[in-house]
């Protein structure tokens, strides 16, 4: 075995790609699409680099920019070639018709425009042989003008009589000629041996681009990236002994020798035919016989000559065994066929079979076993050499192809190394061999032997279950096989392009391509001869190598160079250095994810005298106005020219406000309220915060500036069967309105106290005396333990009055005050028939400080008198409803007796001691409204606030900690949407060059907890959040005296920041409420002066006069039937479907920048339904059903279950319409294999659970969050729903609705509706398994998978107990989500399984499950 040199690389060091790079087109696949676009061209690269990929990009190119009823026309030489390459298009075009056409259509029977028209219409690529379009240009069914793009593949067959060459002379070309003014299709060549013979001559090569109207490329500039990624296999010659003379053939081959030598062709039935014909007076069956004994010509004959002839080469060539069993084989075959009638046969004639089966039968004797296995004594010194070889070379994870001359040859060594006790357990061994004979001539008998051809043969090699193929020629080219550790030609290769094609093969690292020739063949078949011939070829169409080795050597050399650009507010410096770095770095804070490479994208040119330029491209996520760059100067190196592209592109990235002035990322800037107020803007924190604003010190200071002027109000207490009391509260100052207050007694008995203005008045000094005096003994009469005696500087006063009379009678108040004093003795008062309880008031017993309500008198008892009495509550919140576990407080109506000798009764009424009880909930409901519209008179002053509102703006403000029904979490919900959307709006118009990273980063800043705890620090409306729940304890009336003197010095109080922040989300969502997007949008402003906000009608018009309105993009109508709605600027739905991989035409700009806007506006959506249903949703239940509907599985399963039908194609069987369903995934622009296999790898997982996910959500109970976990779509799906939603929005000029009709078309609305109506529970199973643990800790905890297997494994641990059994999942919260699903059906008791790990545990310390959870 002898190594021989290989061709050298022209001088450049690589190292091997690594399947860990992230994927790319690489360079030299982008030079050669890009040469592609400029012009015609073969692209001529080995085996294994990727000249599909170049294809494929070149085609996406085509059909953006064609006219839509154009074609891209790809043209194979084999139909197995044709169907592998069809699925390839299928795969990476998905949102294209594609058609493969081959004569196993039945084409030729297509014989009218019609069934062309019929089969071709909707369909943009056609991939067939060159016969079929050959055959359809001929007959004019195809125009050559209806063609954009033809890509002739291994177009090296391009010459001579070959279909590729005469579609190029008898149809392009003339069209050419003809059609000057009109465009002519592209060609695109791909092939790794342009040139087929192996005698190279000068003008070979320019005949093959003469016939393409092509020039043939390689890479030059990105060539040794080209060498990077193809490996090229050592390259062995390996020499088999000659067979020793042998005289004579084995005894089977001699009697089928016999046979045929004298073969008697009279007994031939063709021959008797012409004889009886001949009797009948038929002439010409007298020519025929003629020439069949002059040509010794009938098909039974040649049948035996075809065998012998076969048998005589496998005798020389594989040994006498296995020609012996060639033999068998071939017999064996024909009797199956014959006694089956098999179809085989059935151009044959009955007289032809039966006389071919006598020979047959006359050649075997009885000892003759047809089925018998080959003997391997009797093989040749080759097939022996070859076993040596395959046992040598196989080692762990082999592959390997032996390349075979002949068909039998195939089948004959599968059986030899099947059987062969060296190798049979050593391969999963498969053949494949092409398609030898038409269906419409008869079958050969020769060929029976030969093995069937079988595709799933290479999906086997593919897939790891075979590791050798037996081949013929027809793997040599085109077909997808995986590279292999080994190729084999078991024969030399006949010409230069089968000796570039094998080898090619053989791509692994550290492979092994070897050559087997006979002693006496070394020098006529040396593969040396194959380098040379290649190289020179090689050289016929790559320009002078010298120059690339000249270019390493330059980059060796220094070139001096300063270039600077300083900053001048803060000195920040740029230079040719620090460039590249910098600009890495902008590129790397872009996140555009796995499937991108963000790096910058350097080119380089020369000019005529050898200086160098660099161009410099950055990501598709950059605006196209900051995206490409070149050098300015011309430089000796590649790497000055690249640092200095890198320093224009860097510097005009500062000119335009893409990095800021200490030049960075204009994202990584300082907050410098952050370090004002110490508040970080995501992590929350405990905030310093100002002293609650007091209302009561305005009505002071009123008080004081005219203490005789008072306003009035009338209030009314109502009770459930008795008759209202009355009485008048007078302020300094004007109350604000109040709604009914509700007050309730007890759990059955409920007060309410009605308030309406009266007249404003003066008070003479008497009478505010009397006023006092009446306030104080109402106020005292229950809060005596907590009242100064003397004092009588109260901030309002109450008086009792009559509905029908309500001007103050002052000697009748002074009156009813002396009536009033003091008690009398419950026994005096019965004595004295005093016993109209109205008039009694609260009642207690002697030395007994509790108060009790006289309900009736009771004179039966035997030991006295006796008072039926309730007792006075203690509680003195009658704003919030009594809850059950204060049952056995006296506020409640439970009926004690007291004797009445032992009771005193005060003088003042019970009833005004009832309404005094009340006072201190009334007076809070005035100082809540006084603190709300003092609010919204100042702070809140511009924004439209209705002021009978005052009600929701105290929900507003009053945190979700103080335990109110009414606090600001439903607003909270709403506002922080409505912020986002203001906040993207803005954002998106604001800065119309940022990508999305920086968008995000902005808007992050801008409504996170730090940025609205310090807006809400700085406009003071810290003061104005209600932090505390009213519960009266301890309640004494405030004086003013108090209020106006110096305030204590106070401690400091905290907040969270996360609460001020709830705050400012909460106003704006009522602002919305109040006055729709413009008042939110004031409010925004008003709370957030700091960032200058742009309003949304004007930002709807910046965004869209910014979209280009020139761009032609005829090809997306099926997109926007599919969306339901047709764009004015149709870049902007390119724009929402283009990847930030792809680099193709009309790549204007990826889509994150619309899925940014996109993603609020769906958010909006969503939200604002959830928060006007009717009856309201909670707070909790809104967060848990918004999520489940914008999250990203399950916006992706309904964009898989979005469809749009339409007729692809024509069954060419049956000629039936062909329907294919398109969902918007089909439409993404990509260019990454990795994100296409993700995408397969997604959709196989969307089907496996679809019908399950689909019947969850029409009628489960609870979300199916646990389905949706059995897929892990990746974002990009969801993004792209989102992008063509923030489209349709620039598109509409903010229309909401048309958004929410895309929106409904991908049914989450509907879904939304279905979750509404029948109350479907979404709490995630995670959140729902805390509630249900309470107290105990919850851990997933991570086993270790088996080896091999990738799937994320866990188990569910509730406090120290597993619950359920371990769950795997494709990722750590699938798993997890599974795993809480599956522990919360066994303690809810749906599922046994797992029960005995839980039932130490109490029922007490569950949760119940049916009660709370979620809420």
């Amino acid at each position: 075995m002898g190594t021989l040199r290989e061709p050298t690389d022209y001088g450049a060091t690589v190292t091997a790609g690594s399947s860990d790079d992230t994927f790319r087109l690489r360079s030299y696949q982008a030079e050669m699409v890009e040469e592609s676009l400029r012009a015609n061209i073969i692209v001529a690269m080995d085996t294994g680099s990727g000249k599909t990929h170049i294809a494929l990009r070149l085609a996406a190119a085509v059909l953006e920019i064609c006219n839509p009823e154009q074609l891209v026309w790809f043209l194979v030489p084999t139909v197995a070639l044709c169907e592998q390459q069809g699925e390839v298009f299928k795969s990476n075009l998905p949102a294209y018709g594609i058609k493969t056409l081959s004569g196993n259509d039945d084409v030729d029977r297509w014989t009218d425009q019609n069934t062309w028209d019929t089969v071709l219409k909707n369909v943009r690529v056609v991939l067939s042989t060159h016969q079929v379009l050959l055959d359809a240009l001929t007959h004019a069914f195809v125009k050559m003008s209806r063609l954009a793009l033809i890509i002739f593949d291994e177009a090296h067959h391009c010459s001579q009589n070959h279909p590729a060459n005469k579609i190029m002379k008898d149809f392009y070309k003339p069209f050419v000629q003809e059609n000057s003014g009109f465009s002519a299709p592209r060609i695109l060549g791909l092939t790794a041996s342009p040139i087929m013979r192996a005698n190279v001559k000068g003008g070979d090569l320019e005949k093959i681009e003469e016939n393409l109207c092509s020039v043939a490329k390689s890479p030059k500039v990105y060539r040794s990236e080209l060498i990077r990624f193809v490996h090229k296999p050592k390259l062995l010659k390996v020499t088999y002994p000659l067979e020793d003379p042998s005289p004579s053939y084995s005894d089977r081959l001699a009697v089928f020798l016999e046979a045929y030598n004298a073969y008697d062709l009279t007994t031939d039935p063709y021959i008797v035919e012409l004889r009886r014909r001949i009797r009948q007076g038929d002439e010409e069956a007298s020519q025929k016989l003629r020439k069949v004994y002059e040509k010794f010509d009938t098909y039974c004959y040649n049948q035996l000559k075809s065998i012998v002839k076969k048998a005589k080469a496998i005798h020389d060539e594989l040994g006498y065994s296995t020609t012996d069993w060639y033999l068998l084989q071939c017999i064996s075959k024909y009797q199956n066929a014959f006694q089956n009638s098999d179809q085989q046969l059935y151009k044959w004639s009955h007289q032809e079979r039966d006389h071919l089966m006598k020979i047959f039968n006359r050649l075997l004797s009885q000892e003759d076993d047809i089925n018998q296995p080959i003997s391997l004594k009797g093989l040749s010194r080759k097939v022996d050499t070859l076993v040596d070889i395959l046992v040598t070379e196989t080692r762990s994870e082999f592959t390997g192809l032996v390349f075979v001359e002949q068909r039998v040859w195939v089948a004959a060594l599968a059986e030899i190394l099947s059987t062969h006790p060296r190798t049979k357990d050593l391969f999963n061994l498969g053949t494949f061999v092409g398609s030898s004979q038409s269906f419409k001539r008869k079958t050969n008998i020769a060929d029976l032997a030969e093995p069937r051809n079988q595709q799933n043969i290479l999906d086997d090699f593919r897939a790891g279950r075979k590791n050798i193929i037996l081949a013929t020629s027809a793997l040599e080219e085109g077909i997808d096989v995986t590279s292999c550790h080994l190729v084999i030609c078991f024969e030399r290769p006949k010409n230069l392009k089968s000796f570039i094609q094998r080898r090619g093969r053989a791509r692994k690292e550290m492979s092994k391509y070897i050559i087997m020739l006979s002693e006496s063949d070394q020098i006529v078949g040396s593969p040396e001869r194959w380098q040379a011939l290649e190289q020179e070829m090689v050289n016929a169409y790559l320009s002078d190598v010298r120059e690339v080795r000249a270019a390493e050597e330059r980059e060796r050399t220094d070139d001096q160079a300063e270039m600077f650009y300083k900053v001048p507010n803060t000195g920040a410096l740029l230079t040719l250095d620090n460039a590249s770095p910098h600009l890495h770095h902008f590129c790397s804070s872009l996140s555009l994810g796995a499937y991108v490479d963000s790096r910058p994208q350097f080119t380089f040119s020369k000019d005529e005298v050898g200086r160098i330029t660099a161009e410099v491209l950055l990501p598709l996520s950059i605006d196209p106005a900051y995206r490409e760059f070149k050098s300015e100067f011309s430089w000796n190196t590649e790497r000055m020219a690249k640092n200095e592209a890198a320093f224009q592109a860097y510097k005009a990235l500062h000119q335009g406000g893409l990095v800021n002035d200490n030049l960075l990322p204009s994202h990584e800037v300082d907050i410098d309220e952050e370090a004002e107020f110490n508040i970080p803007s995501i992590t929350p924190s405990l905030v310093e915060v100002s002293s609650p604003y007091d209302p009561w010190v305005v009505v002071a200071k009123c008080q004081q500036q005219n203490p005789r002027a008072y306003h009035r109000i009338l209030l009314e207490l109502k009770d459930m069967g008795s008759e209202p009391l009355f009485m008048v509260l007078m302020t300094p100052r004007a109350m604000p309105e109040i709604p009914e207050v509700p007050l309730y007694w007890n759990k059955s008995r409920t007060f309410s106290i009605k308030s309406s203005r009266l007249p404003d008045t003066v008070v003479s000094e008497e009478g505010l005396d009397t006023l006092r005096a009446i306030t104080w003994k109402l106020l005292y009469s229950v809060f005596y333990s907590r009242m100064q005696e003397k004092r009588r500087d109260f901030l309002w006063l109450l008086f009792p009055c009559e509905s029908r009379d309500l001007t103050p009678d002052y000697p009748q108040l002074r009156a009813l005050d002396v009536k009033t004093d003091g008690h009398d003795l419950a026994s005096v008062r019965l004595e004295e028939k005093h016993t109209k309880l109205a008039d009694w008031g609260l009642v207690s017993i002697q030395g007994d400080a509790r108060k009790y309500i006289v309900q009736g008198i009771n004179h039966e008892k035997h030991d006295g008198v006796q008072l039926q009495v309730a007792r006075m509550p203690k509680r003195r919140d009658f704003l919030h409803r009594v809850v059950e576990r204060n049952e056995e407080n006296g506020a409640y109506s439970r009926i004690d007796f007291l004797n009445a000798k032992d009771c005193v009764v005060s003088n003042l009424p019970a009833a005004y001691s009832i309404f005094a009880l009340f006072v201190p909930s009334m007076l809070h409901k005035y100082e809540t409204h006084m603190v709300v519209e003092t609010l919204r008179t100042t702070i809140l002053e511009p924004v439209t606030i209705n002021p009978g509102r005052l009600d929701l703006i105290v929900s507003a403000i009053t945190s979700s900690g103080t335990g109110e029904e009414s606090n600001y979490q439903r607003l909270e919900f709403l506002g922080d949407c409505i912020l986002k959307f203001i906040a993207s709006v803005h954002l998106m118009a604001a800065h119309l060059t940022w990508p999305e990273s920086f968008l995000t980063k902005k808007k992050g800043k801008i409504v996170s907890n730090g940025f609205l705890a310090r807006a809400t620090k700085t406009i003071g409306l810290d003061r104005f959040i209600i932090t505390k729940r009213f519960t009266g304890a301890k309640w004494q009336p405030k004086y003013v005296g108090d209020l106006m003197s110096p305030p204590p010095a106070k401690e400091k109080i905290l907040r969270s920041s996360k609460l001020l922040a709830d705050v400012i989300e909460s106003l704006i969502g009522l602002s919305y409420i109040e006055g729709g997007f413009d008042n939110a949008l004031i409010c925004t402003q008003t709370l957030l002066p700091l960032e200058q906000w742009t309003p949304i009608p004007d930002a709807n018009d910046i965004l869209f006069k910014s979209a280009p309105s020139d761009v032609d993009a005829n090809h997306i109508t099926m997109l926007e039937k599919l969306i339901g709605y047709t764009f004015n600027k149709k870049v902007l739905l390119l724009e929402a479907v283009t990847h930030a991989s792809y680099n193709g035409p009309n790549a204007r700009c990826s889509y994150e920048r619309l899925e940014f806007l996109g993603d609020a506006v769906l958010d909006y959506i969503i939200s604002k339904r959830l928060y006007l249903h009717t009856p309201d949703v909670s707070h909790q239940k809104m967060h848990a059903i918004r999520t489940s509907m914008a999250n990203a599985a399950f916006l992706t399963f309904r964009m898989f279950e979005t469809t749009v039908e339409q007729i692809v194609s024509i069954d060419t069987k049956t000629m039936q319409p062909e329907t294919k369903y398109f969902a918007l995934w089909q439409f993404m622009r990509h260019n990454s294999s990795q994100l296409r296999s993700s995408r397969e790898t997604t959709l196989q997982q969307h089907a496996a659970c679809r019908e399950r996910v689909i019947d969850a959500l029409q009628h489960d109970a609870k979300f199916p969050w646990h389905l949706l976990a059995l897929t892990d779509a990746p974002k990009y799906f969801s993004d792209i729903v989102e992008s063509v939603i923030g489209a349709i929005y620039i598109d509409s000029q903010g229309s909401i609705s048309a958004c929410e009709i895309f929106v409904r078309r991908l049914g989450i609305l509907n879904a939304l509706e279905r979750i509404l109506r029948d109350e479907v529970d979404c709490l995630h199973p995670k959140e729902r398994l805390g509630h249900l643990a309470v107290e105990l800790a919850v851990q997933y905890v991570r086993l270790d998978p088996e080896e091999g297997n990738k799937m994320y494994k866990c188990q569910v641990r509730v406090g120290d107990k597993d619950v359920g059994c371990p769950v795997e999942g494709l990722k750590r919260l699938n798993a997890e989500t599974i795993a809480a699903w599956k522990a919360i059906r066994i303690i809810e008791g749906l599922d046994h399984a797992g029960m005995s790990e839980i039932e130490d545990y109490t029922d007490d310390e569950w949760h119940d499950a049916k009660e709370g959870v979620g809420e």
